[in-house]
């Protein structure tokens, strides 16, 4: 059954995403005739109360398959809001209770500007369920590429930027929205911006808490809507955020080129491309490297896509700030970047492209128009239609498709991406790729050299260039030039994650200089402390020890920082850190530790060959004779003094610096 969403022009919010449109009345409802206009008078019958004595109904937006949305104001607080109440038939079905409770948590849990709040929900008293939700005027992003067909490439990167930021809130929250589409962002004005984002309905978003996060089964297994459905959607599979990452990417082109890519009649044609074909390529008067941005997050790999919605705003941030970026006339790709388009427009490895046909079978399973499916499938629908099993159908986007349709969409891209991983390693061959050193180590390919030494300074565009290759390509330069750059701009975190990948690369980057000075910096803020010691201890080697102990250190005492100064101890005393700490480190740590005259000789012992600055007050503490005893008149290491272990060990550790970390 389809939506019936009033027109958003003026008033947002709709009433129901499409899967609750679509979702099944309960045995004994009907939806049309008679029914439908009793149904129509209930919700007009709400207008003029109050419900939950304190909303006062305006008037009714729209109603939908699962339940209806009113324009309220909160009697006391006179502010308007949108309240969504539930069907009461609805409320005999456990699921659609659930999805709808799975709305009200998601938009509960993420507090940003770009994404409507929820603000209450409970039960009424007939039973039925509510949801209050931020009141949004504006119109949606669908209303908008109908009124100018394609947006300008600035305006369609200012609104990605605005959803991507909203999606980076809701995925740092555990939520994955998962039916992100033109009719779920609204634009509207504020703060002198005509087109400032909301991102609307939860109503299916994956959310990683209790029960809230199983799946909704009975309604159908696959979510979302089709044209905006990401390839691990359309098969089933578990989805992450990368998913909202994809269907970012089907709204920018949708933006960008006024259609979607995908775009047919047939639902099966539309899964089917999907997962595997690649997106036609953007109108040429799309800046090339716009339209790399667009592809990267079409991949139909998560792994080769932007890892994190903060990854997309820092890619547009660094659009921005290059207008020649966002010339109309065309421009080269990025820098050794593989063109995503890899089967319709070629490969591209570096400044090499090799031309090539689509394979038959891939041009079989991508090209197919909605009608000659339809002829191909058709001497087999007889049998499927006799298996229950596959007979069964599934709600996609308001529509009811067969699992048998699902089940060879499957098939069809399951030889798709066989055919495509063949080509693609056959290509790979002709194509300049890193060099390797004598030690097996890669190094980037020589035109990459001005990139990185870019991306060093914190250049955007250069970072983007690089954060735009596929992570299984990348070098650990690549990987320490984007750690460095990161930093350089204050993303901390996202900076040591990718001088984690360095390091694992090329264990030898432990002595790099300036990988430990902001890993040693990140330990100094709290929100990236325990990310930057645990790096130090497993990655960094006795630097990293060394590093640890100097945190150690500078928190201790009243202007210290006790948070961090209980991180630094705790690893200080695993047998990890050991393992890797130098002689120097192992006589200053225990010494620390050792209590009695007799704990001290052995550790004496190695401080003559060993000690450094660190141990040097310890040590000249061993060489006072007095302190115990009677009057404290006694030597308390009066066992020490036969031997010369402790003089050479001070004479040792004053000659000796302790690391330091600039």
């Amino acid at each position: 059954m389809s939506d019936t969403s009033p027109d958003r022009a003026s008033e947002a919010h709709s009433p129901t995403d499409p899967a609750e449109a679509a979702s099944p009345a309960p045995s004994g409802v009907v939806r049309g005739g008679a029914a439908a206009e009793e149904d129509a008078s209930d919700k007009e019958a709400l207008v003029g109360t109050v419900l939950a004595e304190r909303y006062r109904v305006e008037r009714l937006l729209g109603t939908g398959g699962m339940g209806a949305v009113y324009r309220a104001e909160h009697v006391h607080m006179r502010k308007a809001v949108a309240v969504k109440v539930l069907h009461r038939e609805m409320t005999y079905l456990p699921e659609v209770v659930a999805r709808f409770e799975r709305e009200a948590v998601a938009a509960a849990r993420i507090e940003h500007p770009h994404v409507a709040a929820a603000t209450d929900f409970g039960q009424l008293e007939d039973g039925a369920f509510y949801l209050v939700l931020e009141f949004v005027e504006g119109k949606s992003l669908r209303d908008a590429i109908k009124e100018q067909g394609r947006l300008p490439v600035p305006l369609a990167l200012h609104v990605t930027r605005q959803i991507a930021d909203a999606l980076s809130a809701a995925h740092a929250s555990d939520v994955v929205h998962r039916d992100l589409k033109p009719d779920n962002i609204m634009l509207i004005e504020r703060e002198g911006d005509e087109n400032y984002v909301k991102v609307l309905d939860f109503g299916i978003a994956k959310v990683s808490t209790g029960d809230a996060s199983q799946q909704l089964t009975q309604l159908g297994s696959v979510f979302g809507t089709p044209e905006y459905m990401s390839p691990e959607q359309a098969t089933g599979t578990p989805v992450d955020s990368r998913a909202d990452i994809y269907t970012l990417g089907i709204l920018a082109y949708e933006m960008l080129g006024g259609h979607t890519p995908f775009d047919d009649d047939d639902l099966v044609v539309v899964l089917t491309r999907q997962m595997t074909m690649d997106p036609p390529p953007l109108p040429p008067d799309v800046p090339a490297p716009v339209s790399e941005l667009v592809f990267r997050m079409l991949a139909k790999d998560p792994d080769a896509r932007p890892q994190t919605a903060g990854d997309v705003v820092a890619w547009i941030d660094g659009l921005f700030g290059n207008p020649a970026a966002l010339s109309p006339t065309p421009s080269p790709a990025s820098v050794g970047t593989p063109s995503p388009a890899s089967v319709d427009r070629g490969v591209q490895f570096n400044d090499t492209v090799l031309s090539m046909q689509r394979p038959p079978m891939v041009a079989e399973a991508t090209s197919l128009p909605g009608s000659a499916l339809r002829t191909a499938k058709s001497p087999l629908a007889p049998l499927f239609e006799k298996v229950p099993a596959l007979a069964r159908t599934v709600d996609l986007g308001g529509q009811r498709v067969p699992i048998w349709g699902i089940a060879l969409a499957g098939l069809i891209a399951a030889a798709g991406a066989f055919v495509l991983i063949v080509v693609l390693a056959v290509a790979s061959r002709g194509g300049s790729t890193p060099s390797q050193t004598a030690s097996g180590v890669k190094e980037p390919a020589p035109d990459l050299a001005p990139v990185i030494k870019a991306a060093e300074t914190g250049d955007r565009q250069a970072l983007a260039q690089l954060q735009a290759r596929p992570e299984t390509e990348r070098t650990a330069r690549e990987w320490r030039a984007i750690g460095r750059g990161l930093s350089v701009i204050g993303h901390v975190g996202p900076s040591l994650s990718a001088y984690d990948k360095a390091l694992g690369l090329d264990p030898a980057l432990a002595k790099d200089r300036g990988i430990v000075r902001d890993v040693r910096k990140a330990a100094e803020t709290s929100a990236q402390a325990e990310r930057a010691l645990d790096l130090a201890v497993q990655a960094l080697g006795a630097t990293g020890a060394d590093l640890v102990y100097d945190v150690y250190l500078d928190t201790r005492g009243s202007k210290g920082n006790p948070e961090i100064n209980k991180l630094a101890k705790t690893r200080l005393e695993g047998g990890v850190l050991r393992s890797k700490a130098s002689p120097a480190l192992l006589v200053a740590l225990d010494l620390a530790k050792a209590k009695g005259c007799g704990a001290y000789k052995p550790i004496l012992e190695r401080a003559a060959t060993d000690a450094d600055a660190r141990s040097l007050s310890k040590l000249k503490s061993l060489s006072a004779r007095r302190g115990c005893g009677f009057l404290g008149l006694s030597d308390c290491f009066s066992c020490l003094r036969g031997s010369a272990d402790l003089s050479t060990a001070i004479k040792h550790a004053e000659s000796t610096p302790a690391p330091s970390f600039p």
